[in-house]
């Protein structure tokens, strides 16, 4: 496979780590119990996601990332912050999810927009998974685009 046609997984898997620990901590803050399930079940999405990332990286013969990355974890924190001080803390998490998330979504389309046959029908699943996790947040978020 040429690099150019090879996806970075490595980075698709920190960028989802990072969504992770971002839903982790809203998880922690929200309050109500059908947004708790909705983001447990999410957290669950990106678990699966990252798993299977991480193993066609090591199928392939490379070291799979199993960290987030640095500004991810700033990025984390400082939501947690910001999002604990709102008068809605509920409302201001799904909107920070929301917007994580379509960035999320948006790296994996590139990667997907440049790879080779056998890596875009691996990264289609995945997308699969984050239209769903898309759609979710933005109909909670009130938003109709990414």
């Amino acid at each position: 496979m040429s690099h150019a046609g090879k996806p970075h997984y490595n980075v698709l898997i920190r960028r989802g780590i990072d969504d992770r620990e971002l839903y982790r901590r809203a998880l922690v803050q929200v309050r109500e119990p059908g947004l708790q399930a909705l983001l447990t079940e999410n957290v669950h999405t990106l678990d699966l996601l990252i798993g299977e990332l991480q193993a066609q990286v090591h199928a392939g013969g490379g070291t799979p990332a199993r960290h987030g990355t640095l500004s991810g974890a700033v990025r984390s924190a400082l939501a947690e912050l910001v999002n604990g001080f709102s008068s809605n803390r509920d409302t201001a998490w799904v909107q920070q999810l929301a917007r994580s998330e379509c960035a999320l979504l948006h790296c994996f389309e590139q990667q997907a927009a440049h790879a080779t046959d056998e890596s875009a029908r691996v990264l289609a699943v995945q997308l699969s998974r984050l239209h769903g996790m898309h759609r979710d947040m933005h109909c909670l978020a009130g938003t109709t685009h990414g």
